[in-house]
């Protein structure tokens, strides 16, 4: 599968690598290979893929899942010890990264999961800005 990269994927990337979220080591030695994961297909094939703390449907703000929407996590991850989500859409046979955020309390992953609902609209639609593949 292919895993698209978005303008706000780039964006938010460069945001919180700005902000030290995470060294250059641990985005080439964890980041960047567990994304590199969802290159094996939707269904994944890979365990991690089953583990609700790694992976896990995208809710919106009534709980409810957000359809073609997911999230990547880390756990106490960097030297902040942060709790890191990546927000995915899978759509069209494609992986696209919407954003990367620091989840550090249930109204940023709510206000996050808003945006996300946008973005699986923009990327339906096609209107999104496509920056590249990984």
């Amino acid at each position: 599968m292919n895993i698209v990269l978005t303008e706000w994927s780039l964006s938010s990337y460069l945001d919180l690598k700005h902000s030290k979220v995470f060294s250059d080591t641990e985005y080439k030695r964890t980041l960047r290979p567990d994304i590199e994961l969802l290159k094996l297909g939707w269904p994944s094939p890979c365990s991690q893929f089953s583990n609700p703390h790694f992976w896990g449907p995208a809710t919106g703000l009534d709980g409810a899942t957000i359809q073609h929407g997911f999230k990547m996590k880390w756990h106490n991850f960097g030297n902040g010890k942060v709790q890191l989500r990546v927000a995915v859409v899978i759509l069209f046979g494609k992986a696209f990264l919407c954003q990367g955020y620091v989840k550090n309390n249930a109204h940023k992953d709510k206000r996050e999961m808003a945006k996300l609902k946008n973005r699986i609209n923009d990327i339906s639609k096609g209107t999104y800005e496509h920056r590249g593949f990984l």
